[in-house]
C-alpha cells in the first residue's frame, strides 16, 4: 500500500509542480491585450491541474504520514506541509484575486496596448508566482534530501 501511495504522491507532485512552473511562463509571453486575455484564460484552464495535483499531493502525503507516524516528528515532513499551505494560499487565494483584477482592467481597455495598471498588477502576480516557485524548489529539496 505504501508504494502505491508513494507513486500517487510522486505523480500528483509532478502534475501540481508543472502547473506552478508554467504560470509565470504563460503570463510572461503576453504583449498585447488579446494575448493577455488568452494567457489568463489558459492559466485558468491549467489551474485544474494545480487543484487536482495539489489535492492528491496533500491527501497522499498525509496518508503516507499516517502509515508511518514517525514522519510527523521529522522536520522536513512538517516543513513540507507548511510550505504546501504557503503555496496553497498563493494559488488559491492571492493569485485568483489578482487575475480577476487583471481581467477587469483588460476588459476596460480600448486598443491593444497593455494599460499601466495591468502591468503593475501583473508585477505583483509575478512576484507571488516567484515566491511559489521558490517554495516548490525548497519543498523538492526537502523531499529529496530529507535533512
Amino acid at each position: 500500500m505504501y508504494n502505491y501511495l508513494l507513486f500517487i504522491h510522486i505523480i500528483s507532485s509532478v502534475t501540481a509542480i508543472a502547473a506552478v512552473i508554467f504560470y509565470p511562463l504563460i503570463m510572461s509571453s503576453a504583449r498585447t491585450v488579446g494575448q493577455a486575455k488568452f494567457a489568463l484564460a489558459l492559466q485558468e484552464k491549467t489551474s485544474i491541474l494545480l487543484k487536482l495535483g495539489g489535492t492528491l499531493l496533500l491527501l497522499s502525503g498525509l496518508a503516507l504520514g499516517f502509515q508511518e507516524t514517525s514522519l510527523f516528528q521529522e522536520l522536513w515532513y512538517v516543513a513540507s506541509i507548511v510550505i504546501f499551505f504557503v503555496i496553497l494560499v498563493i494559488f488559491a487565494g492571492l493569485l485568483p484575486a489578482g487575475i480577476k483584477q487583471q481581467l477587469k482592467l483588460l476588459q476596460q481597455t480600448q486598443g491593444d496596448d497593455l494599460p499601466e495598471a495591468y502591468r503593475l498588477n501583473r508585477r505583483r502576480s509575478a512576484w507571488l508566482e516567484g515566491v511559489a516557485n521558490l517554495a516548490v524548489f525548497i519543498s523538492i529539496l526537502l523531499m529529496v534530501f530529507k535533512p
